[in-house]
């Protein structure tokens, strides 16, 4: 992930413990860092979008409940909530569309299988076959003592 990107993150962390009033929350350098690391590692297919839908929620309150503390494993249970109920349905619609636009796969039969399969490369020439060619191209004198 590009340093940018991880700016952005730490920024992002930063300004919802902001914006979310608790009595706990995230404080130094070092927790900022360790959280957005713990996001990372936890949800590496998660993108920049859902991150900034997910902390909406959060200061929403839609989530989870918060109770005056925000910590890493508030903010990683709030991303699991997200990832388990809101992206799980997303994903799925967009399948669906994928798929009815699409339509349901129709199975080939065996001769257009052969067809889609077929190899149009060269026969197969083996190293032998090669040297062969090219010494027949570019001869050498003889390396044999007795004609010298």
């Amino acid at each position: 992930m590009p340093d940018l990107t991880r700016a952005w993150l730490v920024a992002e962390v930063g300004r919802l413990c902001k914006d979310v009033d608790a009595n706990k929350t995230l404080t130094t350098t070092d927790d900022f860092v360790f959280t957005c690391r713990a996001i990372l590692d936890e949800f590496p297919a998660i993108k920049v979008e859902e991150i900034r839908v997910a902390f909406d929620m959060i200061r929403k309150g839609q989530l989870i409940k918060l109770y005056e503390r925000l910590k890493t494993a508030e903010i990683l249970e709030a991303l699991r909530a997200y990832e388990g109920n809101i992206r799980t349905e997303l994903l799925e619609t967009q399948h669906k569309e994928v798929y009815e636009s699409t339509g349901p796969l129709q199975p080939l039969g065996l001769s257009q299988l052969a067809a889609t399969l077929k190899d149009e490369r060269r026969p197969f020439v083996g190293s032998g076959t090669r040297l062969r060619q090219y010494w027949e191209k570019n001869p050498t004198p003889s390396l044999d003592i007795e004609e010298q």
